[in-house]
């Protein structure tokens, strides 16, 4: 573990220097150590976040229409959703741990200037989702629940569980959240070849259509302005994602493997005539 720590320290360090080639055992015991460690994490955190079920409760509940009561259907709903609340609100208070023993796995097999944009990507990651979450908590969570409490005819009394709705908004900021993430999804594809900004740009209009139908599930309401004001943002991080991948040029491997241009060597020289 020792080398991929020494790889989180410093990016910019050769392959070479870390350790050299781990067998197949070596990868799976490391494996092992860092599932145990972000596990343990992820434990210890939801136990940390239990005495506090009550508060996060309440949080959950305030999107809820005025005047609307949760309704507990098992004798068992409540606990286990007070359980799988502690245990979301805990994972996100040891997902830093958990980042940090994912990279550690797979660092020490980057090349350095992999390991650079790695690094300088994170905290634009991490800020990107919960940007879409607030966006999600304060936009879509109100348009769509005032739309889905008002469908029903008089004629049906519409009731919220406890489970379901817990559910429901957790499944929504998820969703907005990860939608948030498309940009640095497309530059990880343009980085490795599957995709380029030219093909993204003549895609566009597929993409339009595909974010039209992603913002009518997440937003199944028929007035054109919530559904507009989901769609426009995915498609302004559409179009970010289309900028990245031109930034994402893959010559910089190639350099990394064969050395600056005019030196396949690697080693400085330049070669020459005689």
């Amino acid at each position: 573990m020792a080398e991929a720590d020494q790889a989180l320290t410093d990016p910019t360090q050769p392959q070479e220097e870390l350790g050299g080639v781990m067998s197949l055992r070596e990868h799976l015991d490391e494996l092992r150590k860092r599932l145990t460690v972000a596990i343990l994490a992820i434990i210890l955190a939801s136990f940390v976040v239990w005495p506090f079920k009550d508060f996060v409760f309440h949080f959950v509940q305030l999107p809820l229409p005025r005047g609307a009561v949760l309704q507990q259907i098992a004798v068992t709903e409540t606990l286990f959703t007070f359980v799988k609340i502690s245990f979301i609100v805990g994972f996100g208070l040891a997902s830093p741990i958990v980042v940090y023993e994912v990279l550690a796995f797979v660092a020490p097999g980057l090349y350095p200037h992999e390991r650079r944009w790695l690094f300088m990507s994170i905290p634009a990651i991490a800020l990107a989702f919960m940007a879409g979450v607030a966006f999600a908590w304060f936009i879509v969570l109100r348009f769509t629940v005032g739309f889905l409490a008002g469908f029903a005819p008089a004629t049906i009394s519409t009731e919220f569980t406890v489970d379901g709705w817990v559910s429901f908004v957790l499944r929504i900021l998820l969703a907005v959240g990860l939608a948030f993430e498309t940009p640095f999804i497309i530059f990880a594809l343009a980085k490795i070849g599957v995709v380029t900004a030219d093909s993204l740009a003549r895609q566009r209009r597929y993409a339009i259509v595909a974010i039209a139908v992603i913002s009518a599930i997440i937003t199944p309401t028929p007035d054109p302005f919530t559904q507009a004001s989901v769609g426009i943002p995915l498609y302004a991080l559409y179009e970010v994602g289309v900028v990245l991948a031109r930034v994402a040029a893959p010559a910089d491997r190639a350099e990394d493997e064969t050395g600056p241009e005019g030196d396949p060597e690697g080693d400085g020289s330049i070669p020459t005539t005689v």
